[in-house]
């Protein structure tokens, strides 16, 4: 008989993680140009919590008065994130993309790449920064979940996730209803207005004594 094995939730990175990766940055490649790009990437990702494809994406219009456009919901609401400062210098220092006129419009892309194969140098940069970090089962996906549980932790809602992961309520509920602390604690505090009903009750009960029923000839 087998049983259906159920995938362990993936884990946000922790502080020591983050760091890790950050350092490889500065090890990654051959010249400033390859670590300082790497490095915005990775804290682009960190800080947003965009899609890798997004992130690569990046314009720098979307940075306006300190705030970063992570994207536009489908209702047309824009959703802007303040710009995390170590960000904001890593994107100032990161190099114009190669091929790229000097006023390019991207961070990382020099408009002329085609977009999978921008994807597939974001992916393998990414990797090796990954391995020279020694941080086990990173990928960039992770850094998502670090950002929503983040948000979850310090007090957001399920609802503040899922806006800025661009994600639907249910969607965001179903992958991270178990790290919500307003979650947890309105189920503690049904439970103990459940323990203490049946307490009640088993004391209501135990001092009861059964009416004899009349007998009907």
């Amino acid at each position: 008989m087998s049983s259906k094995i159920k995938p362990i939730p993936v884990q946000p990175y922790t502080p020591e993680e983050i760091e890790k990766i950050l350092q490889a940055c500065d090890s990654f490649g051959k010249s400033a140009y390859e670590r300082l790009r790497a490095k915005a990437l990775a804290l682009a990702l960190r800080h947003t919590a965009l899609r890798l494809s997004d992130a690569l994406m990046l314009r720098r219009e979307r940075i306006q008065d300190g705030e970063i456009l992570i994207y536009t919901q489908k209702a047309g609401t824009p959703v802007w994130l303040p710009v995390h400062p170590e960000l904001q210098r890593a994107l100032e220092l990161c190099p114009v993309p190669r091929g790229a006129a000097a006023d390019c419009s991207y961070f990382f892309w020099n408009g002329e790449m085609g977009q999978r194969a921008l994807l597939g140098i974001g992916e393998r940069t990414l990797h090796r920064v990954f391995e020279l970090s020694g941080v086990t089962q990173a990928h960039a996906h992770r850094f998502r979940h670090t950002l929503a549980i983040e948000t979850l932790r310090y007090g957001g809602t399920i609802e503040d996730v899922a806006r800025i992961l661009g994600n639907s309520p249910m969607v965001a509920y179903k992958h991270y209803a178990a790290w919500c602390s307003r979650y947890q604690d309105r189920i503690r505090e049904i439970m103990l207005m459940v323990q203490q009903a049946e307490s009640g009750a088993a004391e209501l009960h135990g001092g009861y004594t059964e009416k004899k029923q009349p007998v009907i000839n």
